[in-house]
């Protein structure tokens, strides 16, 4: 998505957070993103499309599909943590943090706290490993918090969307292990 089509989203989650469908307009949408509502009128159709763009942002990301390699029992632990970064990003790569209240106040409610995480089959793989000897002896809410930390990092320190990808590809999945692995 162009650089104009996000400030026009951001404006307008501005304009019907303060004045509701109703009352938001174009206008001042286009005035506060710095554009012409020509420019609204492409990227968006009309007020609804952009209703609609400005709705998914509020939406919060479907984590299910990076949830799914962790009920995997029987892959290995470091492929199931790989596949859940890599998938996690699948599922936030397009989430929008950059309004001016920061990017810690957008993270939808999901994505503030690590209880997705909370798998029957994912805390008895991780239990499994420590009784094996291959993870440190911390409690499983630990090394759950560990995970979800480096998931959100990008998010929490406004890292540029450029580098997310090797992020959770390679750095993400490594940094877990490094942490948590007992040898």
């Amino acid at each position: 998505m162009s650089e104009a089509a996000q400030r026009i989203k951001e404006a307008a989650l501005r304009e019907f957070a303060q004045y509701g469908y109703d009352g938001a307009r174009l206008e001042r949408i286009a005035k506060a993103a710095g554009v012409h509502t020509a420019q609204i009128h492409y990227y968006f159709r009309n007020k609804r499309g952009l209703y609609e763009a400005v709705q998914a942002l509020l939406t919060p990301p479907s984590l299910e599909g990076a949830l799914v390699p962790l009920r995997e029992a029987g892959k290995p632990l470091p492929e199931r943590i790989q596949a859940f970064y890599t998938r996690f990003y699948e599922g936030v790569k397009d989430l929008s943090l950059s309004v001016e209240s920061g990017p810690t106040n957008l993270l939808p409610m999901l994505l503030r706290s690590p209880r997705p995480l909370e798998i029957p089959e994912w805390i008895e793989a991780l239990r499994g490993a420590q009784q094996l000897g291959l993870l440190r002896r911390l409690p499983v809410r630990t090394l759950l918090i560990q995970q979800w930390s480096l998931a959100l990092a990008p998010m929490w320190f406004e890292e540029p969307r450029e580098s997310w990808e090797k992020y959770y590809t390679e750095e993400a999945p490594r940094l877990f292990w490094e942490v948590v692995k007992s040898v």
